[in-house]
C-alpha cells in the first residue's frame, strides 16, 4: 500500500501567507540591478543625444559662417571659427575637426553654389556614462547651405 500524504485543508489564501516573503528577496535583487543598468543605459543614451545635438549645432553655424564668406579660403576660416566659438572642448575629449567641402554655382563661381562642414568630435564613453567605462564614440556631423549669389 502507497503512504497517501496528509492533504492541507488550510485556504489558498493562508497557504500563500504562510510562504511569504521567501522569494520576495531575491525577486527585489534582480529588479535593483536592472533598475541601475537601466538608468545607466539612460543616462547614456541622453548624454549621447545631447552631445549629437551640440555637435549638430556647431555644424549649422560653421555651414552657415562659411556660406556668408566672400571665397572657399575665408569660408574655411569662418567654420573654424564658428566651431571653436561653440565651446565643444567641454564635450569632446579632443579638439572637434572641421572639413569644409564646396560645390560651384552653374556658372562655376563661388557665389549660387553650395558649402558644406563636417564636424568631427570624439566623445569618451566615461564622460556619457558619469561612471568610469572604457573607450569613446566618434559624433559627427554635416551641414549644407547655400551660398548667397547676390553678397557683395
Amino acid at each position: 500500500m502507497i503512504p497517501q500524504s496528509p492533504v492541507d485543508h488550510r485556504s489558498p489564501r493562508s497557504r500563500l501567507a504562510a510562504d511569504a516573503g521567501i522569494a520576495t528577496p531575491v525577486e527585489m535583487m534582480y529588479l535593483l540591478v536592472f533598475c541601475l543598468v537601466a538608468v545607466l543605459f539612460l543616462g547614456f543614451v541622453g548624454r549621447l543625444h545631447a552631445a549629437g545635438v551640440q555637435v549638430t549645432n556647431a555644424a549649422q553655424s560653421a555651414a552657415r559662417s562659411a556660406s556668408m564668406a566672400p571665397d572657399p579660403a575665408a569660408a574655411q576660416l569662418a567654420a573654424a571659427e564658428a566651431v571653436a566659438g561653440q565651446k565643444l572642448n567641454t564635450r569632446c575629449s579632443t579638439a572637434p575637426t572641421v572639413s569644409m567641402s564646396w560645390s560651384p554655382s552653374p556658372s562655376g563661381s563661388w557665389q549660387g553654389g553650395t558649402v558644406t562642414v563636417e564636424v568631427t568630435c570624439v566623445v569618451r564613453n566615461q564622460s556619457l556614462t558619469g561612471v568610469w567605462w572604457p573607450g569613446s564614440r566618434t559624433v559627427a556631423m554635416t551641414d549644407t547651405q547655400p551660398i548667397d549669389r547676390y553678397q557683395r
